[in-house]
């Protein structure tokens, strides 16, 4: 297997992977850039503030917390 990457977005690297596309041995996967919300809500990320939250409030219950 090999694996072609192209980051160009011209004219020329579009008619390139138009042109493999027609070939029979030939998968052309595209990959979609995700926002940073949906990429932080893919791995269940939690914002600053509950982060924040949740580390103060285990802060709190630590023994000998002053």
């Amino acid at each position: 297997m090999t694996t072609m990457i192209i980051k160009d977005n011209s004219a020329q690297a579009k008619r390139l992977i138009e042109f493999v596309r027609t070939l029979h041995f030939v998968t052309v996967v595209e990959e979609k850039k995700k926002s940073f919300e949906e990429a932080a809500k893919e791995c269940n990320a939690v914002s600053v503030d509950s982060f924040f939250d949740e580390l103060n409030a285990r802060i709190e219950k630590w023994p000998n917390h002053a």
